[in-house]
């Protein structure tokens, strides 16, 4: 089996643009300053972003809250890194869906 480049891959693209998304609000832990786990749980930053737009964002919550997953989860580390895998998996998967439809209409 072939694999394509890491350049090519569209999936790993669009995680590494979205997981930077979220590097954008999350607090930067420094030794010795205590910072809060919930300050982790705002919406991802869309600016700057390719593919990430309010809408996404929106498409994103209905996701979630389909799933059943609580819009403020207790802010343990341990849920804000599980809730921000679920975000970061969920806006992949809309950005890739797009890419798809994109792509679809192209050759149509």
């Amino acid at each position: 089996m072939v694999r394509p480049a890491l350049g090519h891959d569209p999936f790993h693209y669009t995680h590494l643009t979205v997981s930077a998304s979220f590097v954008d609000t999350a607090p930067v832990p420094t030794p010795g300053t205590p910072y809060l786990q919930s300050g982790r749980l705002f919406p991802p930053s869309i600016e700057g972003h390719s593919g990430l737009n309010r809408s996404t964002v929106k498409q994103m919550g209905a996701i979630l809250e389909e799933l059943k997953v609580p819009k403020e989860p207790l802010p343990s580390r341990r849920c804000c890194d599980l809730y921000d895998g679920v975000r970061k998996d969920a806006l992949t998967l809309l950005i890739l869906q797009k890419m798809v439809l994109r792509k679809e209409a192209e050759l149509d």
